[in-house]
């Protein structure tokens, strides 16, 4: 019966119209997910440009604190010593008496 023949063209329509909807549905999910990988990978890569020139900030900070640093330490060493030779019999003298060779 020609009836039946158009049901089984109907669900034989169906059936490969599901299929290609299933197909275009898994072709659109991969396309969004490699769109999404690119994404993610553009954020890392700009996240870790972010990161490196923080660092690279920080680094360069610490650099010339450090600089500063040992000047203003050779600086305090400098006077110490200026201190003590301009100072040493009085220093040599109190030391003497606090440890009791008074002579």
């Amino acid at each position: 019966m020609e009836i039946f023949k158009w049901v089984e063209e109907i669900e034989k329509i169906y059936d490969d119209l599901l299929e290609k909807a299933k197909d275009e549905s898994l072709e659109e999910i991969k396309k969004v997910q490699s769109s999404q990988a690119k994404v993610m990978e553009e954020m890392i890569y700009s996240n870790q440009e972010n990161l490196n020139n923080a660092l690279t900030k920080v680094s360069e900070d610490v650099r010339g604190k450090s600089v500063e640093f040992e000047v203003l330490l050779k600086d305090l060493c400098v006077k110490i010593e200026q201190y003590y030779l301009e100072n040493k019999k009085g220093l040599t003298k109190r030391l003497f008496e606090k440890i009791g060779f008074d002579f």
